[in-house]
């Protein structure tokens, strides 16, 4: 079958069926493909998106974990007890004050 016939039926059905001119067939059939157009990009836009926020939530819930974990050490090697080996570890020539501090006054 010719692309010619094919047309030429395809007319007949939508003038028959229709009963619209062709040319206003045409302009709705270009206008269902142009929406089915939109409508298939905006999916995979959005599917995209997707895909990229649950990557940036799967990052930051691994940024917040390192953050707690790095958090805790800090608070751990800030301890005076831990100072203090630390100190003592390196021979820095420090020592620890035994007696309180004084307020000097003028």
């Amino acid at each position: 079958m010719s692309i010619k016939n094919t047309l030429a039926s395809l007319k007949m059905l939508f003038a028959s069926n229709l009963n619209l001119p062709m040319h206003n067939t045409v302009k709705v059939i270009g206008i269902v493909v142009l929406f089915v157009f939109i409508y298939i990009t905006n999916h995979l836009w959005v599917e995209r998106d997707l895909r990229k926020i649950a990557d940036l939530s799967k990052e930051i819930k691994e940024l917040r974990y390192e953050q707690i974990t790095t958090s805790a050490e800090l608070m751990n090697m800030s301890k005076q007890s831990e100072v203090i080996r630390r100190v003592e570890a390196e021979e820095l020539g420090l020592h620890e004050l035994t007696d309180p501090p004084r307020i000097i006054e003028k």
